[in-house]
Parts: C-alpha cells; structure tokens; sequence
C-alpha cells in the first residue's frame, strides 16, 4: 500500500476531517489540519475516531481520492486537498479573512526586507511565470500524467460504494440550495424506486431538471409512504 485516506471523527458532536497518509495504517496520525489540532486539544484524542476510506497505490490516486472525498463534505477541513492547489477553499469567510490579513503583512515584510537587485529578480521571475514558463521548478502535467490521473479518476468512480454515491448526492444537493427531504423523497421511473431526484439523476445519467420534467409529464412520480 503506497498510502491510504482516513476520516477523523469527533464522536462528541460528529464533525469530521478527512486527510491522506503515506505508508501503512498509524493508528496514533489523527491528521495535520489545524482546526482539527484546535478541537482536540480542545475535546480530548480519546473522542476521536479514525476509519479507513481507501488505500491507493500512487501518488496521483491518494491526491485525487483525497479531493474527492473531500468535495463530499466535512467539518474541520480548510483546504481542498490533493497536490496543492487552494489551501483554504472550504474554509468560513472569517478564517480566510483572518489568514490572508497575516499573509498580506508577511509578504509586505519580506518585500522591505528585499534588496533592489532581489526585487528586479523576483519581478522577472513573475513575469515569466506568467507568460506560461515554469516557475520554481513545477511543470505542467504532460498528456502522460493526465491519462493516469484520468484512469485513476475512473477507478476512484468504480469503486464507490451504494452509501458514498448516496451521502455525495445528498451533498450536492445541500450545496444547491435543495433540503434533504426533497432529495430523499423516493421517485419511481419506469418501475424502479430511487431514494430522490438527484440520486435518480446521478445513476440514470441525467440532470435533475429532466426528472422533474418527467414527473410533470406523468413519466416519473414521487412515491409517498
């Protein structure tokens, strides 16, 4: 096993934090995310949990596993996961606030602390960077790397299992505005019963405005209990 991905969970209040290790299973890694580290400082280790998501066996499948299981929901995560990228993309609106004021001040310090020939280097150097060059020695993904991350894409999909297809969906769905209720609402099209709309939308392959067009044709109906 080249890694694994493992959830952390608050059994006090359920909040969860989902992270990724190289390696074997160490039962005593709870994670690195800093919110996490404040709540167990702040409720104990002993209440916490950890599980087990997946175990990948590269580099790519643990980064793009991660993302994903990440994208699902969760508590005490900031960051989007994966190889860099956005470091507080689900982060509140206040910690971003509070992270990129500290920043701001950290770069204005450096900046004064730069002599003028240090400057002009670090000038050509962004400029380069943004006419497409490689900067700080990172390269872009060659047609090569992105059919693997494609394939381990696939592979990721393929393995879900019935429960995450199910908790994804409800997922999105909070996130478009749409209550639990309704998205759990089962549905019967052409006989077979699905648990809601957007799970129906996700395992036939179409979008939910279609299911509820079908509803409104007779085509499709909500199954009531």
């Amino acid at each position: 096993m080249f890694g694994y991905i493992y959830k952390t969970t608050n059994l006090l209040n359920g909040k969860t934090y989902i992270g990724k290790k190289y390696g074997c299973f160490d039962h005593n890694y709870y994670g690195s995310g800093m919110i996490l580290k404040q709540a167990i400082e702040k409720y104990g280790k002993n209440n916490f949990e950890i599980t087990i998501l997946a175990e990948c066996d590269c580099e790519e499948t643990l980064n793009n596993t991660e993302k994903l299981f990440i994208a699902n929901g969760t508590d005490y995560n900031i960051a989007e996961g994966g190889a860099g990228g956005n470091t507080l993309a689900m982060a509140s609106s206040e910690y971003k606030e509070e992270v990129i004021s500290k920043r701001s001040k950290g770069l204005s310090d450096n900046w004064k602390s730069l002599t003028e020939e240090e400057r002009k280097q670090r000038g050509r150097a962004i400029s380069e960077a943004k006419k497409g060059k490689s900067f700080g020695g990172v390269q872009q993904h060659t047609e090569e790397s992105k059919k693997r991350i494609s394939e381990s894409n696939k592979i990721a999909a393929r393995n879900r299992s019935e429960t995450w297809k199910k908790n994804h969906a409800i997922a999105s769905a909070k996130r478009r505005g749409i209550s639990n209720v309704k998205c759990q609402t089962p549905v019967s099209i052409d006989g077979v019963i699905y648990e809601g709309v957007i799970i129906a939308a996700n395992k036939l392959g179409v979008s939910r405005k279609t299911i509820n067009n079908w509803i409104k044709k007779g085509k499709a109906k909500y199954e009531t209990t």
